[in-house]
């Protein structure tokens, strides 16, 4: 169903989305190491920053899932085809790193006993809510109590809730404008009415009640998926190159301590996620074709950082740790592509197969 004149090579081989994903997990991993084995701001933070670096990696990540999932629900065989694509992607990896983190890391570092642990209710909805990804718990009893950073045994995937429900609301935008013609005609001008709202609703402070729309969750990083998204619609007419989206981004950059750091950033980021991730340059070209550990990364490096906080923060300083997190989170990220990721996504048609045709059998016995 096409919406607009391709200009770029969407496909995995012909862009550099992976090595951009893999170079954003791994900042997030070194702006945590601050926090978690010092007890202090990233630089970029401390400098003035609202944002810290792992922040900014975040709003990247948006601007990323923002061109990928609107244009997969945009040519998505049917509704269960992306929803199913989308579970494939995140639940098969969280259920497992959720399981680690729950019998693995919690039995290991808790400083209560074995039955002690596992009979506390809190231990199974660690399990069960860092599975499904909707209501994240951040602890475990007795773990971490008494790291640098206390407590958190995943603190990573709070944005991963956030990401869920801008799946959900722009699967449900693109698929209304499906059932016309004419309005799939429109959809590219309602996602840039979209953009242009949650640009001034991040900027400026909610009119809504405190708690029903936070400029974290809702705002921030939702615009971020919409320019993403707008990006992907209006790609035809929008100019790209590297050279200047490096400029402008840095020129932003220099606004940290004034007003206009924030919107400034909020249109120069995502150009620049944009333009690096279609370059063809032949160093980037030649980094392509590598397993897509990003997410892997993303949910793991937070764990294995608190695990070296716990073990070795009086011992070894920010750089050692550092080190070795990155390196022990690249491990366990590229087994969990090769034995789980990957495998799950292989079967993303059976699983869609399988429920359409448990639909199938079971409507006709509930019409009956």
């Amino acid at each position: 169903m096409p919406l607009f004149a391709h200009k770029n090579d969407w496909s995995q081989a012909g862009n550099n989305f992976d090595f951009l994903r893999l170079v954003l997990a791994s900042l997030v991993i070194v702006s945590h190491a601050y926090p978690l084995f010092i007890g202090a701001a990233d630089p970029w933070q401390a400098h003035g920053s609202p944002f810290n670096i792992g922040q900014m990696c975040v709003m990247a990540f948006f601007a990323i899932s923002g061109m990928l999932v609107t244009r997969s629900a945009i040519l998505s065989r049917s509704v269960l085809s992306y929803i199913v694509s989308r579970v494939m992607r995140l639940l098969p990896g969280a259920f497992v790193c959720a399981l680690l983190m729950t019998f693995a890391l919690g039995l290991a570092f808790t400083t209560l006993g074995i039955y002690e642990y596992l009979t506390d209710g809190s231990v199974w909805s660690f399990l069960r809510r860092n599975t499904m990804l909707m209501s994240i718990q951040y602890d475990l009893p007795g773990v971490f109590k008494d790291n640098v950073y206390p407590g958190a045994v995943n603190g990573s995937l709070w944005s991963l809730r956030v990401e869920i429900r801008m799946y959900m609301l722009f699967g449900v935008i693109i698929f209304l404008a499906r059932l016309r013609p004419e309005w799939m005609r429109h959809l590219k001008y309602v996602l840039l009415v979209l953009f242009a709202v949650a640009y001034f609703g991040a900027i400026l402070p909610p009119l809504l009640p405190e708690g029903v729309l936070t400029p974290k969750t809702n705002w921030i990083y939702g615009y971020y998926f919409a320019a993403g998204a707008v990006l992907l619609c209006w790609e035809h007419v929008i100019p790209r190159n590297l050279i200047v989206a490096v400029v402008l981004f840095t020129a932003s950059l220099f606004t940290v301590n004034t007003p206009f750091l924030d919107p400034a950033m909020r249109l120069t980021l995502p150009y620049l996620v944009y333009c690096f991730a279609f370059s063809q340059a032949t160093a980037l070209k030649r980094l392509r074709g590598a397993p897509d550990i990003s997410y892997g990364i993303y949910i793991y490096g937070f764990p294995v950082q608190q695990s070296l906080s716990a073990l070795f923060a009086d011992r070894f300083g920010l750089l050692p740790l550092t080190t070795a997190s990155l390196a022990i989170t690249v491990v366990l990220a590229s087994l969990s592509w090769k034995l789980v990721e990957k495998p799950a996504l292989t079967r993303k048609r059976a699983v869609e197969d399988a429920m359409a045709g448990l639909y199938r059998r079971v409507v006709p016995v509930a019409g009956a």
